[in-house]
């Protein structure tokens, strides 16, 4: 009876048992110089097999290999990106955060990275599925729910009680129906600029954000070496026509400027968050290209 149990509470693991997976599912023709990678990261299976990308930011990179050591290259908040004008060479694309409604870092479960090797005319494909059921652990399920079957029959059998039904063919199926990919071709390549350029920001262009003090992030490409930031360089628009209370910095560790309010965000209004990069301190020969505009609204 005891050794059923535990069978079953292994079944059960092993049904429900889901992590983050990303692997490289090929490479295309691509026309630009050097090579690219392209990533899109997705919230389960499903939502991989219908082509839709995960609706949250997430903390990615892209690193190059020099020696034994990783150095990063490019990081973005979007749930899809692609960098082109690559120098050939090994690779490797990299998850390990997200952000939650204030655009807090909130690490992954298990963080993620898988090498590439970045060719001359290719782009290299990577996908990501934070919730993803393993097929083989699916096919352990299955093989141990055909294994509990029978050792449940012999005890049934002892008790003289009626037989359980046999498992469903969808059982079966699932093993092989996860493992299915759909074919997708390439929309728009983004090429990568001299100097940082703004990659992506939080929140996302008119979403609606359900934090009542969010931070406003702008991704950077490459780091501000030896940058400094001032403290009026993002301005957060409120309805009123007026700036917000509120205060820049620079976190080098991500690569972001980060605008963080002095108080909760007036409910249900709509914002505009603005970077200026004219207002970088004058220590620095730095200049951020890329989109410095755009608006979100606080629920209600």
């Amino acid at each position: 009876m005891r050794r059923s149990r535990a069978l079953i509470a292994t079944v059960l693991a092993l049904l429900l048992a889901a992590c983050t997976s990303i692997r490289h599912v090929g490479n295309r023709p691509f026309e630009g110089e050097g090579g690219a990678v392209r990533v899109r990261v997705f919230a389960d299976d499903a939502a991989r097999r219908a082509g839709r990308p995960l609706g949250q930011r997430i903390v990615g990179e892209l690193e190059l290999a020099e020696g034994r050591q990783w150095r990063p290259v490019f990081r973005s908040l979007e749930p899809t990106w692609t960098v082109a004008g690559l120098a050939p060479g090994r690779y490797r694309v990299a998850f390990s955060a997200r952000l939650d409604a204030n655009g807090e870092v909130e690490g992954l479960e298990r963080s993620v990275a898988r090498a590439v090797q970045v060719r001359a005319g290719e782009v290299a494909e990577v996908e990501v599925v934070l919730d993803h059921v393993s097929p083989a652990m699916v096919a352990a399920g299955a093989a141990a729910i055909v294994v509990a079957a029978v050792l449940l029959h012999e005890w049934l059998d002892d008790l003289d009680l009626p037989r359980p039904p046999v498992p469903p063919a969808w059982v079966l199926d699932t093993v092989f129906y996860v493992t299915l990919d759909l074919a997708s071709e390439p929309r728009s390549w983004v090429s990568r600029a001299t100097g940082p350029q703004v990659t992506s920001h939080f929140p996302a262009a008119e979403a609606r954000v359900d934090g009542t003090r969010p931070r406003v992030i702008f991704a950077l490409s490459e780091p501000l070496a030896g940058a400094a930031v001032g403290a009026d360089i993002v301005e957060v628009i409120g309805p009123d026509g007026e700036p917000l209370p509120g205060r820049a910095s620079y976190d080098a560790e991500h690569w972001w400027i980060v605008w963080e309010p002095d108080g909760d965000l007036p409910a249900g209004a709509r914002l505009e968050a603005r970077l200026d990069p004219d207002r970088l301190l004058e220590d620095t020969d730095a200049h951020v290209a890329g989109p410095v505009g755009f608006a979100f609204s606080i629920a209600p």
